[in-house]
């Protein structure tokens, strides 16, 4: 199996080259192109262990009931995949990242040995914006992560602290602990700059941020989304 990014930064694509029996799995409605030797197969839930609790768990995650499995019939098929917003696609090579985070909505595909789980966040997770819950990524494969705007990685040494305003957090090793601070250690400062509450995030490990945030839906939509 080959891959190849292509139409960076902000309109990226990602495509396959697959030989016979090789599959990829991917969010519903990612498609843009594929070849005739493509089968198309819907899963409930994600990673090795799809099945109707992964379903209801990437659910809790944020992301899709269902995914899509494309495999080739022959060698040499072709599919390209499209993320829902206009931003970059991030690569995550699971066998030398170790554990991954994904925040609410950047999972866009993966590849071989995955295991892809939901994992309780806690409150800080609703009150950054990010869900209750998040989806964790392990395993052997290779992780394709969808964002919106351009994409900056970070790598945090040991005990290195960096914030990130919430809203623009895309993924991070499972090696880094964060918090949901004040952005100033003034209140009336916090709430009057426009930044209210910040993600502080400690090393070490790899931090990886959108450039831009999806338009916002209103108070009633940022609860309801960081409930579900």
């Amino acid at each position: 199996m080959e891959f190849c990014v292509k139409h960076q930064p902000v309109f990226s694509t990602v495509e396959f080259t697959l030989d016979a029996e090789e599959a990829i799995v991917a969010q519903p409605n990612s498609m843009l192109t594929m070849t005739s030797g493509i089968q198309i197969k819907a899963t409930v839930g994600r990673g090795n262990k799809a099945g109707w609790i992964s379903g209801f768990g990437s659910l809790l995650g944020g992301e899709s009931f269902f995914t899509a499995s494309f495999s080739a019939k022959s060698d040499g098929q072709v599919v390209a995949l499209a993320p829902d917003s206009y931003g970059d696609i991030v690569v995550i090579d699971m066998k030398d990242a170790g554990g991954f985070f994904l925040t609410r909505g950047s999972y866009l595909a993966n590849t071989g040995d995955c295991e892809l789980k939901t994992r309780y966040g806690g409150m800080k997770g609703l009150m950054s914006k990010k869900g209750l819950f998040l989806l964790h990524a392990s395993g052997e494969g290779t992780v394709f992560c969808q964002s919106y705007g351009a994409v900056v990685e970070k790598e945090l040494d040991e005990g290195e602290v960096f914030f990130v305003d919430n809203r623009f957090v895309v993924a991070f090793s499972d090696t880094i602990k964060y918090q949901l601070v004040k952005a100033t250690d003034s209140v009336k400062d916090s709430l009057m700059s426009g930044e209210g509450l910040v993600n502080r995030y400690t090393g070490p490990g790899r931090l990886i941020y959108q450039t831009r945030s999806k338009p916002g839906s209103g108070i009633i939509g940022h609860l309801i989304n960081a409930a579900t």
